[in-house]
């Protein structure tokens, strides 16, 4: 087994940028590498930006793919397989002393992160930044590394069974407009208390949710059809594309066709 020390990856490291607490790196794959068991040193985060592969844990088989992130604890084992080429990872991998210092616990890493909506968002803006690289880039780097935490002391294990109902409803409805009069009616809960809860369960407002839904399945179509920006727009339920673009760079940091070209 290969045991992979702090900034050091299968891959051929492109870019790096190390920060106080956490270090970035992006990672290419042009050619085959080892497709041994291995493990990192530290807690790691990667999102992927370009092709993928097939990646194995002690219990299950993963097949990544572009937008897909994968976290890992400390000396997690895994291996990668099958791996496309080019594929280009983003990898953040996080001290014990950041976690230390925004009072954060380590125990429950993977899971406190995948309950945040805005994870792939955060991540793709420190994307971003590494891009532009001025003289915000750093703050802007590790308000989004936070960000990705914020949920964990505010979502509840013990939900409600609207919480569920409304994000099944809105994940199956993404390419309509549903007004909260009309969620109050489909889940029979008062709209206040929609209003009043939702953030505490899912980050964001009711309305946020909705746009991320609809530019979510906006990004699998730019990476993965040719249609227009304008076809993307009208599937996606925007009233037109100038409304999309905005959207789309605002919830994202990127422009659709800069995601595109990714």
């Amino acid at each position: 087994m290969i045991e992979l020390k702090a900034k050091e990856f299968l891959g051929k490291t492109a870019e790096q940028f190390s920060f106080k607490d956490y270090d970035v790196s992006l990672v290419k794959y042009t050619s085959p590498v080892s497709e041994d068991w291995h493990s990192h040193e530290k807690y790691h985060l990667c999102l992927v930006l370009q092709g993928g592969n097939l990646e194995s844990r002690k219990k299950e088989d993963i097949q990544a793919t572009s937008g897909s992130i994968m976290l890992y604890d400390k000396h997690e084992i895994h291996r990668n397989r099958h791996t496309a080429f080019p594929s280009e990872n983003l990898n953040i991998e996080i001290d014990d002393d950041f976690f230390k210092k925004n009072e954060l616990s380590t125990s429950s890493f993977k899971t406190s992160v995948l309950k945040n909506p805005e994870i792939q968002f955060q991540l793709l803006k420190i994307y971003k930044e590494l891009r532009v690289k001025d003289k915000v880039s750093s703050d802007s780097i590790h308000a989004s590394l936070l960000s990705l935490f914020s949920g964990y002391h505010t979502i509840s294990d013990h939900k409600p069974l609207w919480v569920a109902m409304i994000q099944e409803l809105l994940c199956d409805r993404w390419d309509e407009f549903i007004s909260l009069e009309e969620l109050s009616k489909e889940l029979n809960v008062h709209p206040v208390t929609i209003s009043k809860h939702f953030s505490r369960y899912f980050n964001c407002t009711l309305g946020e949710f909705m746009r991320r839904v609809k530019i979510e399945k906006a990004m699998v179509l730019l990476k993965h059809s040719t249609k227009t920006l304008t076809e993307i727009a009208f599937l996606c339920g925007f009233s037109d594309q100038s409304h999309f673009s905005k959207t789309f760079k605002l919830t994202t940091g990127f422009k659709p066709n800069e995601f595109r070209k990714l």
